[in-house]
């Protein structure tokens, strides 16, 4: 039998850690996916995930997942592969600001919760604990539609994905 913990706000959940995320919850299904929609914003919030998770590369540098994306809003936003990103992370920015998590895990725990909202999309696992990005990603670690096969390939396998895992994920 596991312990549970119960938080501030009447919620149990398996981690006593994880309480500061109901707040974050309420707060971001009311105000930034308008009531729990699967709308633009959820679908951008999404895209953001992935565009700081590929930001990972073991010779290049950049942690990946690490909300750099955020915190180094004026260097990768500028980013070609990142255009438009700018007004999702304009969007999340207010959240971060506000409570006690970092950019991190913020970035991906709206993510989640964004394609938690669309009828038929799996429940993304959501873990806690990021710590703030030092340094901003470095760039062209975002695959393109220009890019060439083996391209893409070498930089997902880069990132830690099989060619099998890059069928399904562009199949997807």
């Amino acid at each position: 039998n596991q312990k549970r913990a119960t938080c501030a706000g009447g919620q149990t959940t398996a981690n006593a850690a994880c309480c500061v995320l109901f707040p974050i919850l309420e707060e971001i299904q009311e105000h930034l996916f308008q009531g729990g929609e699967c709308g633009e914003e959820a679908h951008e919030s999404l895209r953001l995930t992935f565009h700081d998770a590929i930001g990972f590369s073991p010779p290049l540098g950049g942690g990946g997942a690490d909300g750099s994306i955020i915190t180094f809003k004026d260097i990768e936003t500028a980013f070609h592969a990142n255009a438009g990103i700018d007004e999702i992370v304009k969007a999340q920015m207010p959240f971060i600001a506000k409570h006690n998590i970092s950019a991190g895990d913020f970035v991906q725990f709206a993510g989640a919760v964004g394609a938690s909202n669309c009828p038929g999309a799996p429940r993304i696992p959501f873990f806690l604990g990021r710590p703030n990005a030092k340094a901003p990603s470095p760039d062209h670690l975002v695959p393109e539609p220009f890019n060439s096969v083996n391209q893409i390939l070498a930089r997902m396998s880069d990132a830690g994905f099989s060619t099998v895992e890059v069928v399904w994920l562009l199949a997807s």
